[in-house]
């Protein structure tokens, strides 16, 4: 099996709960969640959340010309700002 994201959530949720009857279906969310963290996979909202978009807006750089320079710190701040997986 490959370390793609499909990949290394079906491992952790066969990992995370063996019984055939009675599934904890949170456990097996939340050793998803921790198995993409751990491979360096975060998630985040498709829509950017308010907090995301202020945080993006205080990363801009400006007098900055090359796009990793101004892309980097956007991207970093927004996934910063991005609510946690647990709906923290």
């Amino acid at each position: 099996m490959s370390d793609t994201p499909d990949m290394l959530l079906a491992k952790a949720i066969r990992k995370a709960d063996t019984r055939y009857f009675f599934e904890d279906y949170t456990k097996q969310a939340y050793a998803a969640i921790e198995a993409l963290e751990r491979a360096g996979f975060t998630i985040v909202p498709k829509v950017p959340t308010r907090e995301m978009f202020e945080a993006a807006k205080k990363a801009i750089v400006y007098g900055q010309n090359k796009p990793g320079n101004i892309v980097l710190p956007i991207w970093e701040a927004m996934v910063d700002a991005a609510p946690g997986p647990y709906g923290d």
